[in-house]
């Protein structure tokens, strides 16, 4: 399951309409490299090969990032139940390129946290840092609001902050059950919807935060799972088990958990107003279908359809934290 491949499984009418001008995943990281000092400039050039993503030296995020939600999210969620995008394209652009800067800045302290980068100079924990404060920046100025804004990123932090070390502690008792399976990747993964969360809150309609987060949660899920397989060997080198050992079940069950979940997000996305989601969601979650191990069928389903409806009660039980924002914060002004 390369990236390549999964970028293929959806086809190209399925995705949303498309935006002339939308900045890419390579435009927003060139803009954003141009801010920085030059000793990180140089490290940053060449940071997608640092950190494993890519096998070529040139090579750029968008050779990691393939699936198109995962590249474009704030668009999905822009979405207005008539149909078309509920705000102006040069707001949602800001969006992007701050959903965009939080992919360089999240990644980058995953790979750091995850002890995934050899022998890690010090210039990367502060090119850490530095993605983070633009990365803050960006969402503020997408919502011109201050207020709003900082709550989201620190939440989206602490939360990152929880998610990983319960991972850790999690692979260290080599045993977990579904639903703290589903909240410890939560936890881990908030940071990718902030911006669109932002853009909900700030420009759209506050009742239909709850079923995108969660549609997307369940999006997130199924991706994972397909993660925690394919990684299933390396997080035994590096923490002495796997997930699918830790929930008790074999590979190929926690493989077959993919696409229920997907297909239960397209109908959360569905029932929210996100058609363009909805529309995706279902394109992949029959492509991913297909992907099976060999091994016992008929308990792997059994097996997956258990763990998925305990992941699904979880996802959709969840319980929010408010975000309160007084109203006339609505207008601070944001940071140049």
């Amino acid at each position: 399951m390369t990236t390549g491949e999964k970028r293929r499984a959806v086809p190209r009418e399925a995705h949303p309409p498309e935006l002339p001008g939308a900045p890419s995943i390579e435009d927003s990281y060139r803009t954003l490299v141009g801010t920085l000092r030059a000793p990180l400039r140089a490290l940053a050039e060449r940071l997608p090969w640092r950190l494993g993503l890519t096998q070529s030296l040139d090579g750029g995020w968008s050779d990691f990032v393939g699936l198109h939600p995962n590249r474009a999210l704030p668009v999905y969620a822009a979405q207005a139940t008539s149909g078309g995008l509920g705000i102006g394209q040069a707001d949602l652009f800001r969006y992007l390129r701050a959903h965009h800067y939080g992919g360089f800045t999240w990644l980058l302290h995953d790979r750091l946290e995850d002890g995934q980068v050899d022998n890690p100079e010090d210039e990367l924990y502060e090119l850490a840092d530095v993605f983070e404060r633009r990365w803050r920046e960006a969402v503020a100025i997408a919502t011109g609001d201050s207020g709003l804004s900082d709550q989201l990123c620190r939440r989206a932090g602490a939360r990152w902050r929880r998610g990983t070390g319960a991972e850790h502690r999690l692979f260290a008792a080599h045993s977990v059950r579904a639903p703290i399976y589903a909240t410890v990747v939560r936890e881990k993964l908030s940071w990718i919807a902030a911006p669109s969360q932002a853009l909900l809150t700030a420009d759209g309609d506050l009742r239909r935060v709850r079923p995108f987060l969660r549609a997307h949660d369940l999006f997130m899920l199924g991706l994972q799972a397909v993660d925690d397989v394919v990684d299933a060997e390396q997080d035994r080198a590096l923490r002495g088990g796997d997930v699918p050992g830790a929930l008790g079940c074999s590979h190929g069950a926690l493989m077959r958990v993919a696409p229920l979940l997907v297909r239960r997000a397209a109908a959360v996305a569905a029932d929210g107003g996100f058609n363009w989601f909805a529309t995706w969601l279902t394109a992949f979650g029959d492509a991913i279908v297909s992907w099976r191990l060999d091994g016992d069928r008929l308990g792997d389903e059994l097996d997956a359809i258990g763990i998925a409806g305990e992941i699904e009660e979880a996802v959709l039980s969840a319980a929010d934290a408010p975000v309160r924002v007084p109203a006339p914060a609505r207008a601070l002004a944001a940071p140049a």
